[in-house]
């Protein structure tokens, strides 16, 4: 009786591996995906942040150049196209455009680029931010 009880034990020890083998993949497979998408946010906040200091640094030139009454605060159009270019020419913002638009004293910048790690959908980022420069 002893004997038949350890035949009907066979095979399940290579069964209780597999399944662990199993659950051991599925828990690796979900720290890939967790890198990747880590991966991913890091790049995006590395774009996020090279715009805002190009947005930093046309309005750090208006504040320094302000002259009430001037269109853009002061800056001449050859120094908005010359930090378009720059924008345009940013290495960590693929097809970058930057606009400057004013409202008074207020100004909006505005940077777009299009990171193509991201879904075609929502392909588009965009950093804003408005100025007040007096």
């Amino acid at each position: 009786m002893i004997n038949q009880n350890v035949r009907t034990q066979k095979g399940v020890f290579l069964l209780e591996a597999l399944v662990a083998l199993m659950v051991f993949s599925f828990g690796i497979l979900g720290l890939v995906g967790l890198q990747a998408i880590s991966s991913q946010n890091s790049v995006d906040a590395e774009n996020r942040t090279t715009a805002s200091l190009l947005a930093n640094d046309v309005t750090s030139q208006m504040w320094v150049n302000r002259v009430s009454g001037i269109t853009f605060a002061g800056l001449q159009s050859a120094d908005v196209t010359a930090w378009q270019t720059r924008v345009a020419d940013s290495k960590n913002l693929p097809n970058a455009v930057g606009t400057i638009a004013m409202a008074g004293t207020v100004a909006t910048i505005s940077i777009t680029w299009k990171a193509p790690s991201k879904k075609l959908i929502e392909n588009t980022s965009r950093f804003q931010t408005q100025v007040d420069i007096q």
